[in-house]
């Protein structure tokens, strides 16, 4: 499991730096999706070798977490993000 900094803009239009963990960075995309209180995320950072993504797209963490809703299998899901099988559409 890798360690994450995300910089994000909170519902207080605070920036703030997040300490997040997750097995992938598709895990940690979802660990933000449902963090209800971030705005927009401005750059996140995998601690282990420095990696940084600088994220310039408001618009996809809302439309995100509308698909997000719809997902029932919350297990699945997040053995899907990390690998371990394939998603079934259905759930």
């Amino acid at each position: 499991m890798d360690e994450y900094i995300i910089t994000v803009l909170d519902s207080e239009q605070e920036v703030l730096n997040i300490k997040s963990f997750a097995e992938t960075i598709e895990e940690l995309i979802d660990n933000i999706v449902c963090m209800e209180y971030i705005e927009s995320v401005i750059s996140v950072t995998r601690t282990k070798d420095n990696k940084t993504w600088n994220i310039k797209d408001d618009v996809s963490l809302s439309l995100l977490r509308e698909y997000r809703n719809k997902i029932t299998d919350n297990v699945g899901l997040r053995d899907y993000l990390i690998g371990k099988e394939v998603f079934d559409e259905e759930s």
